[in-house]
């Protein structure tokens, strides 16, 4: 039936003005706009990686996104820190707005607040990271701040001194959040140095960072062969050029080997609440089982799927935890891979009278994982929960600058998406039970702090 300026015949009744009509005319002049727009779409790029002369990796995608993200990550986490300089990588977190060999504290605040960019430092126990977010016609400031920030720091005495009130702050929040203080003693228990560091500086070291301190961690850690320059919605070619720029010198990389060890660290404190983590050694950045483990983690609940929790939800250790208590609980599983190791348990947060039953009913659950006793339906049902959650982080753009940040660095390339989740497809009921061997039947460790009264020790756990 033709539609001609919002009119369409009606038979002997002749012609309709009807509302409807009009909207079915707009919808199809609509559809030919948005047809025509795609055809002029730019084709989606693949990612992009490059070794400079210099030794700096650069990578890169242009996904023609108007906000351009970049990031410096530095292998100069905690991990790499010593008995002197204990909480270095904590002061350059909190540092980085401090005065650089370019730029002042000024230019820096009002040079990014003046182009609407944001400046963001974080750090992890292997990794410091310096990111910058832009439009893309202020890329030139960005990249200028972003390598002014991370490679010409001076870390004037005075700046430093002004600026330990920061520390301090961050220490007082850390203390109100006893959940963080659990997987920071889980850490120490289960590697005790390089991974057991704990990311926060010890109070007692606030007073002890000088200028020569940082300019040294600095100095030996941010090396070219040690960091990497990645990009999200910026031409490769532009960003190789950036990163041309940055001075850098090469640096031989120190072996820092993490040793797995096992143990158990406690904190009783006056809690209304109990908190504990439990975990074994789990699977590396690098090592084939890394998306075995994922699987395993949302075979026994990684988190709840229903807001504020629900007793009826599908995973093992929800289920267990469910059956032992009726008052409000918390059970999540994790899977914490880093370069050379990683840690893969259940945190759970209780009343102090249901720890123990938790905890026990938890363990009982990991010894019925290493009897291999998956049926297909609860292995697809991990299955789409993993490559969900995939597909989520990679959805984020900070998700995305984030792993393209850690496959450039650690791996000189990077593995897309549609990879992972075919290796996802691929994992066999067999290969879960023979992982869940290997890992649930390791030496444990265990964090805990809050009310302890009813907090079992390891050995009874075991």
């Amino acid at each position: 039936m033709p539609v001609v300026a919002g009119l369409r015949k009606t038979g002997k009744h002749g012609w309709c003005t009807s509302s409807s009509c009009w909207l079915v005319a707009r919808r199809w002049f609509s559809a030919q706009a948005a047809a025509q727009v795609r055809q002029g779409e730019v084709e989606r790029q693949d990612v992009q990686v490059t070794k400079l002369p210099s030794g700096l990796t650069v990578a890169s995608l242009e996904n023609n996104s108007p906000v351009s993200r970049l990031a410096v990550i530095v292998k100069a986490g905690s991990r790499y820190e010593n008995a002197e300089n204990l909480g270095v990588s904590h002061c350059l977190r909190a540092f980085s707005h401090l005065t650089t060999s370019g730029a002042t504290t000024f230019s820096i605040t009002r040079g990014l607040e003046e182009v609407g960019a944001s400046l963001e430092t974080s750090t992890t126990r292997e990794h410091i990271t310096y990111s910058v977010q832009c439009l893309r016609d202020h890329l030139d400031t960005g990249v200028f701040y972003l390598r002014n920030v991370s490679t010409g720091q001076e870390f004037r005495p005075w700046e430093i001194a002004d600026n330990k009130g920061r520390l301090l702050f961050d220490l007082a929040c850390f203390n109100d959040q006893q959940q963080l203080g659990v997987m920071e003693q889980l850490h120490g228990a289960a590697y005790r140095d390089t991974l057991g560091r704990s990311i926060y500086a010890p109070e007692y070291m606030v007073d002890c960072f000088t200028t020569g301190m940082l300019t040294d961690y600095v100095k030996s850690r941010f090396t070219a062969d040690n960091m990497a320059l990645v990009g999200i919605g910026v031409d490769h070619n532009d960003l190789k050029a950036f990163g041309e720029t940055f001075s850098v010198a090469r640096g031989d990389t120190v072996d820092n080997k993490a040793r797995y060890i096992g143990g158990e660290l406690r904190d009783h404190c006056n809690s209304p609440l109990t908190y504990a983590a439990l975990a074994v050694e789990g699977a590396s950045l690098d090592s084939k089982d890394l998306l075995v483990t994922g699987l395993l983690q949302h075979m026994m609940g990684s988190a709840p799927y229903v807001k504020r929790g629900s007793n009826l939800a599908t995973a093992r250790t929800a289920q267990a935890a469910a059956k032992v208590t009726s008052l409000p609980h918390a059970v999540n599983c994790f899977n914490l891979p880093y370069s050379d190791s990683g840690l893969f348990g259940v945190f759970a947060i209780t009343q102090p009278s249901d720890m123990a039953a938790v905890l026990k009913a938890v363990m009982s659950q990991f010894a019925a994982m290493t009897k291999g006793n998956v049926d297909a339906k609860e292995l697809q049902r991990a299955k789409n929960q993993l490559k969900a959650a995939v597909c989520m982080q990679l959805e984020s753009q900070d998700g995305l600058l984030e792993d393209l940040a850690l496959q450039a660095l650690h791996t000189g390339s990077y593995t897309g998406c549609a990879d992972v989740l075919k290796a996802i497809d691929s994992i066999t009921a067999e290969d879960t039970s023979r992982v869940a061997k290997r890992i649930f039947n390791g030496k444990p460790s265990m964090g805990a702090t809050g009310n302890l009264v009813n907090t079992p020790y390891l050995d009874q756990l075991l």
